[in-house]
Formats: C-alpha cells, structure tokens, sequence
C-alpha cells in the first residue's frame, strides 16, 4: 500500500518532452487501486459505523425501558409497602381494640367473681347463723321450766 511519503517522493523518468507517460499511467493506476480500496474500506467502515450506531441506538432504548421498568417495580413496590403497613396498623389497631375488650372482659368476670364469692359467703354465713339459732334452741328450752315444744319456737321450715 502507498503512503503519502511514497507518493511525494515518487520520481518520473524524465524525457525530453515530460514525464514518460507510461510510468505516470502506471503510477496513476496503482493510486487508483489503492484509493479504490481505501474508498472501499471506507465504504464498509461506515456500513459498520452506522450498524453499530442503530444497534448503540437499540441498546440506549432497551436501557431506557429498562430503566423505566425498574422505574414502575420501584413505584410498585412502594405501593405494596404502604399496602402492608396500612393493612399492618389496621391489624395491629384491631388487636389492641380485641385486647382492650378482652381486659375489660377478664375485669368484669374478676369483679363477677368477687361478688359471687361475697354473696356466697354472706349466704353460707347466714346458714351458719340459722343453723346456730336452731341447735342453741333446743338447749333453750331444756333449761326452761316448761318443755316447748320446739317444732313452734323454730318457726316454719326452710
């Protein structure tokens, strides 16, 4: 392949009328072949220039939509985030609205259960006062001069 260097410093036979036509011909194809392929090389650099500039140009649009696909999985997972956290401080206001009626709950059997056990005592101490009246009456009435009959002096049957 010629370079400039070349070109510049190629010398013609010189003849008495110019330069010899023949190696000026000569010269002049091999330039021309040269450029023909130099022309040609530059032919296919650019149909691979503009190749590799549309696939570049593809490879930046699959980038943008996949940009912007990480773009729409991030707003949707925002939105299942607060999703989840509303659903999550409904649950937990629910659980502490169940908890707080089951404290009020376990609160009302606890006094329920107090009463019942007070009542119960003052029933049973009443039965125990009953019961004392009825066994200290008939030694009442041993003491006594006259028997009584103690069917009377205990009054009807509970």
């Amino acid at each position: 392949m010629l370079t400039p260097k070349e070109i510049r410093e190629k010398s013609f036979n010189v003849v008495p009328i110019g330069y010899s036509r023949k190696a000026v011909r000569a010269f002049l194809e091999e330039v021309a072949d040269q450029l023909k392929e130099v022309v040609r090389e530059n032919h296919q650099l650019k149909d691979e220039l503009a190749r590799k500039e549309k696939e570049m140009q593809e490879l930046q649009a699959e980038a943008r939509a996949f940009r912007e696909a990480l773009r729409r999985l991030d707003d949707f997972a925002e939105t299942i985030k607060a999703q989840a956290e509303a659903e999550a401080r409904e649950i937990v206001k629910k659980a502490e609205a169940e908890a707080e009626a089951l404290e009020k709950d376990i609160e009302r059997l606890w006094r329920l259960r107090e009463k019942i056990r007070l009542d119960l005592r003052a029933l049973l101490l009443s039965y125990l006062e009953h019961l004392e009246e009825r066994l200290e009456s008939p030694k009442e009435a041993s003491r006594g001069d006259a028997p009584q009959d103690t069917r009377a002096a205990q009054g009807p049957e509970d």
